[in-house]
């Protein structure tokens, strides 16, 4: 939606900033509307402060030691490691609640 509106000296990172409270849904709403004032003026400023509270180091390492460390079986054939990895990729969307 942001890439089909253009308006003089406006930048897409500004559209983006405006719109992203339509975006979010239940907690992470009430936590944007919880910041201060002024308190994120860029786009960058914004992407900084929701990873920090959404997505906190110490989770994005363990997770993606768990993705680096996912192998295939031995005797394990190529479709069987597929579907185990779709498994695992949901449980992983959901390990960050």
């Amino acid at each position: 939606m942001c890439m089909t509106m253009h308006y003089p000296h406006v930048t897409i990172y500004a559209i983006r900033l405006r719109l992203m409270s339509f975006a979010l849904k239940d907690n992470a709403k009430k936590w944007l509307y919880s910041l201060g004032v002024n308190s994120i003026g860029t786009w960058d400023d914004f992407i900084k402060v929701f990873l920090k509270k959404y997505f906190p180091n110490g989770k994005t390492v363990r997770l993606r030691n768990e993705i680096n460390q996912f192998v295939q079986l031995d005797k394990e054939t190529l479709w069987k490691y597929i579907d185990r990895f779709k498994n695992f990729a949901c449980t992983m969307s959901t390990s960050w609640n």
